[in-house]
């Protein structure tokens, strides 16, 4: 029997300079129920830096006892993130790194942004949410990946505004639009999904 996993990864937000993502949909044929591929990383976004703008590793505190303006950059950064899309602190230390922000500078701003990571992994939940289907256990493992806690994955998942009963659904039209497969076939797939024997039935009963 063919099972198709369709590996599902959505638009995350980025800052005022950067576009907004488009959802992928890939499609994957074994002659097994597939081994599920580790969630899609969402891409980092730069921003444009000035013409002759150099990037050097500074001490946070100036001769004068203030904060260095690389420091206070990455800050100011970082909050701009946060404006537009939910990260995790090591998904937006990853960025600042990415911005060519020193490692210094990128902990820095992490560390004295205000911020609140469990409202972030509920904000980056809901966006997986409204762009594709997954299970509660999917979603988790998604946010996980997205460098989140356990507590904070947790929490995402726990006040999430989600069907799971829909999601099933979303994600069983899914794998029927790009690949058929029976009945017996489609409520194996969903089960490996994370999704309840409810909610795969369900799924099933309503295409």
């Amino acid at each position: 029997m063919v099972v198709t996993q369709t590996v599902t990864a959505v638009a995350a937000e980025s800052s005022t300079t950067s576009s907004m993502k488009t959802s992928a949909l890939e499609t994957v044929t074994s002659t097994a129920v597939a081994r599920p591929e580790e969630p899609e990383e969402r891409e980092t976004t730069a921003r444009a830096t000035t013409k002759g703008e150099t990037i050097t590793t500074q001490s946070a505190a100036t001769s004068d006892g203030g904060v260095s303006s690389e420091y206070r950059a990455a800050v100011s950064t970082a909050a701009d993130y946060l404006d537009y899309s939910g990260f995790s602190k090591q998904g937006l230390y990853d960025q600042l790194i990415f911005e060519q922000f020193a490692p210094d500078a990128a902990q820095y701003g992490v560390d004295n942004v205000q911020a609140d990571w469990e409202a972030n992994a509920l904000r980056t939940a809901d966006s997986y949410d409204e762009y594709s289907g997954f299970s509660r256990q999917g979603l988790y493992d998604q946010l996980m990946f997205e460098g989140y806690t356990a507590g904070q994955a947790q929490y995402g998942v726990d006040n999430v505004a989600a069907d799971w009963n829909t999601n099933a659904l979303r994600t069983a039209r899914q794998y029927q639009s790009y690949s058929p497969m029976s009945e017996a076939g489609l409520y194996d797939q969903l089960i490996y999904e994370g999704y309840t024997a409810d909610q795969a039935s369900y799924a099933i009963a309503n295409l």
